[in-house]
């Protein structure tokens, strides 16, 4: 797993100035051993922006609210989200979550569902 750090943030649309730009950081990453955990990000969402799980990234995902308010949008039906809200995302389940006027900030960690994480060999841990 690699794991950096969240003191400088990427800037997801690099021509956005200003607080109200939407940013991302990278906590940890599935490097070259195999895990069932995907990533680790902090997102950033100024008003209005949105994030998107989507279905064809096969991965499930949990979205945690760190500050600020929103909602969750999964088809017909639309959640309200406030500081210390958890959406869990099904790897099936496309689910748009939209910042509210304070924004929002995130913790996301994306696995693999469990019908791929079975399937992988067991993990030993290597002593030498």
């Amino acid at each position: 797993m690699i794991v950096s750090r969240a003191l400088r943030p990427v800037d997801c649309d690099p021509a956005a100035t200003g607080p109200d730009r939407r940013t991302w950081s990278c906590l940890a990453r599935r490097g070259m051993l195999h895990s069932e955990t995907e990533t680790v990000d902090l997102w950033r969402l100024p008003p209005g922006e949105r994030l998107v799980h989507d279905i064809r990234d096969g991965v499930e995902e949990a979205l945690f609210v760190l500050s600020g308010t929103g909602t969750a949008t999964r088809g017909p039906d639309e959640l309200p989200l406030t500081e210390g809200s958890l959406v869990l995302a099904r790897h099936d389940s496309a689910i748009t979550v939209t910042a509210g006027p304070e924004g929002l900030r995130l913790l996301s960690t994306r696995v693999l569902p469990r019908a791929l994480s079975t399937a992988l060999p067991a993990r030993v841990p290597q002593l030498d």
